[in-house]
């Protein structure tokens, strides 16, 4: 029993694997197969209505149209983009409802039993991507489904040769889903030991990329992405003074300091070293504040250390752009760690944010800043390429009134 409760409480798969696929630059290649998949499953319903022996009833023929309708909804869900999470659920079950209907509509109840075990792939599916309880759903369904051929089946080719049929479409809807969720599992709980940082607990960088590429993939595509890049000021001389434990019991505190301190939904990651990573929607918020307060977090800690901060933002729909976000993350960070860097040979202690160009598709490229009258964000002409540099916008910390020196 608490074999199966463990197994039930397992949690969505989605999120966390989407955003590997797109890490992995995979995620074009499964929108392929995927809509490949979903379109030849939803040709078959039509080409048995345009058989040499197609459903006459009106009620078969109306089940026939629903199945392929269903099925052509599914591949153009997957050829526009990457769908978020509801969505991909709304997918599974129309595609089980889809299948539903063009089982129903077989005259043959044979041929009805082996477009059963088509249920096979959006079980897999569902195992794949969700949770046991909608695993469970979807099988509740096959099982119903298939009873109804199966019934029929009887009367003309006996019990033996039903219960056959029926076991074999039963095995395939276990046994295929089963396998699927012991691979993601064993795949989860590696990423999961591997995506940690053994010191502060915080994503090491490449789950830091996983995980922020999952802002965008899962959420609705709007928005800005804010990633502020954090390095201990004057930490060397810390190790060097106290020592290297007293180091990492301060590497601990801010790691510690940044959960407690970064807006709810940030993903927070140590970089490597002293070097520290948050990434997190703003929508319309201030940038600012975000990397004033991060830094207000470390000088507070008992240990002799501060911290230089350096934020850059994107519009979401730029990682959501080409095959995957990884190059666009990169070119973020990239951009903080200028800022950062600005801020420490402004002495340290204070945040920078980098209001220079962002490089778009089209090669040119877009400013977008933040305006204290308006409380937004507006672009500025599009120009050519020249070297971006950090804005000189600081925060110092004992200037309580940020928002007037933007």
């Amino acid at each position: 029993m608490t074999s199966i409760r463990w197994w039930w409480r397992q949690p969505d798969h989605f999120d966390w694997l989407s955003a590997f696929l797109h890490v992995r630059r995979m995620a074009t290649m499964t929108r392929s197969v995927l809509v490949a998949v979903t379109f030849c499953l939803a040709a078959v319903p039509f080409a048995l209505l345009l058989g040499s022996a197609p459903p006459t009833a009106t009620l078969q023929r109306t089940l026939s149209v629903l199945a392929g309708v269903g099925g052509l909804a599914g591949a153009v869900l997957w050829l526009h983009r990457f769908p978020t999470k509801n969505q991909s659920i709304v997918f599974a079950f129309t595609a089980s409802f889809s299948i539903a209907c063009a089982v129903l509509a077989q005259t043959d109840p044979l041929t009805a039993m082996l477009g059963c075990t088509t249920f096979a792939t959006i079980s897999g599916y569902i195992a794949l991507f969700h949770t046991p309880a909608l695993m469970v759903g979807n099988l509740v369904v096959v099982l119903a489904v298939t009873a109804v051929p199966a019934v029929a089946l009887v009367a003309t080719d006996g019990y033996v040769r039903t219960v056959t049929a029926y076991t074999v479409v039963l095995i395939g809807n276990i046994a295929v889903p089963y396998g699927v969720q012991i691979i993601v599992h064993t795949l989860g709980v590696d990423l999961l030991k591997a995506d940690r940082d053994p010191l502060t607990g915080l994503y090491n960088r490449r789950a830091f990329y996983r995980r922020t590429a999952a802002l965008a993939t899962t959420g609705t595509g709007t928005g800005t992405l804010l990633v502020a890049m954090i390095d201990l000021d004057e930490f060397k001389r810390l190790n060097d003074t106290l020592g290297h434990n007293h180091g990492d019991l301060a590497l601990a505190a801010v790691g510690r300091a940044l959960r407690d301190s970064a807006p709810r939904g940030s993903v927070i990651g140590r970089a490597g070293g002293e070097e520290f990573l948050v990434a997190v929607d703003v929508g319309d918020s201030h940038p600012g504040s975000i990397g004033y307060g991060l830094c207000k977090a470390v000088e507070v800690l008992p240990f002799p250390t501060t911290a230089s901060v350096g934020t850059a933002c994107v519009d979401f729909r730029e990682l959501l752009s080409g095959d995957g976000p990884y190059e666009v993350i990169t070119t973020v960070i990239a951009a903080a760690d200028a800022a950062m860097y600005e801020a420490k040979r402004s002495g340290g202690n204070r945040t920078r944010h980098y209001v220079g160009p962002m490089a778009s598709r089209d090669g040119m490229t877009r400013h977008r800043t933040w305006s204290p009258t308006t409380r937004r964000w507006e672009a500025l002409p599009i120009v050519g390429g020249p070297d971006p540099a950090p804005a000189d916008h600081r925060h110092g910390l004992r200037d309580r009134d940020w928002s007037a020196s933007w």
